[in-house]
């Protein structure tokens, strides 16, 4: 009898040392974003693997696996698209993820701002955000400054509703200003929270910061 009790209690040692070497290994909740550009996700650890998708400077992914030899597999947090990512290709989050902060109210122009310049021509592009109701819906302004050496000057506003998310803005329907229904997008704008920096947001792979600020700034400080 004494030698039945003395399986019973190994098999449970055992059992119990099997459980908790598995949940040893579970990935823990962990958050990175592009950091350089010409980034592709990859279908296998492998440089030479096929592309599954192209990663923009500031998209968001979640480990789904441990790094290893240099990869890691990755999820992206808003179309939930699955690859290996090359662990020197990307910066770890250094803050809470948080949706990119938005205004209380409707802002007429744009305090997000990329500019460009080229040989003949300086070109602007800014974004605005806010809140509508108490839920998750967002709206966004679009402006677009051309400005060319001739003395030519050419500008556009475009607005956009959408949805906000820990990590990122969902921009999916264009409308026309002070309407509340538009036009579906075939491919959704999403905005990424700078969470390696927190200088501002990234859409398609630029960064937009506050206007007139140094590298330095915090968004943490838009709202004082």
């Amino acid at each position: 009898m004494k030698s039945v009790f003395s399986k019973i209690t190994l098999i449970i040692a055992v059992g119990a040392a099997m459980l908790t070497a598995s949940c040893s290994k579970e990935v823990p909740e962990t958050y990175v974003a592009v950091k350089m550009a010409g980034i592709e996700l990859k279908s296998s650890p492998d440089a030479k693997s096929e592309t599954i998708a192209p990663a923009s400077m500031g998209e968001i992914f979640r480990f789904t696996e441990f790094p290893a030899d240099g990869w890691v597999k990755v999820r992206n947090i808003a179309t939930g698209t699955e690859g290996y990512l090359d662990t020197l290709a990307f910066s770890r989050s250094k803050f809470p993820l948080l949706a990119p902060e938005l205004a209380e109210q409707e802002v007429d122009e744009a305090y997000l701002v990329n500019t460009e310049t080229t040989d003949i021509c300086e070109q602007s592009l800014g974004w605005s955000f806010w809140k509508v109701g108490d839920g998750d819906d967002v709206r966004a302004f679009l402006s677009e400054s051309t400005v060319y050496t001739d003395g030519r000057i050419r500008g556009y506003q475009t607005y956009y509703k959408g949805v906000a998310r820990n990590g990122y803005l969902l921009l999916d329907e264009q409308v026309e200003y002070g309407e509340e229904n538009g036009t579906k997008l075939e491919s959704p704008i999403i905005v990424w929270e700078d969470i390696a920096d927190h200088h501002g947001v990234y859409v398609n792979g630029k960064l937009y910061m506050p206007a007139n600020s140094g590298s330095g700034f915090d968004t943490d400080d838009w709202g004082e």
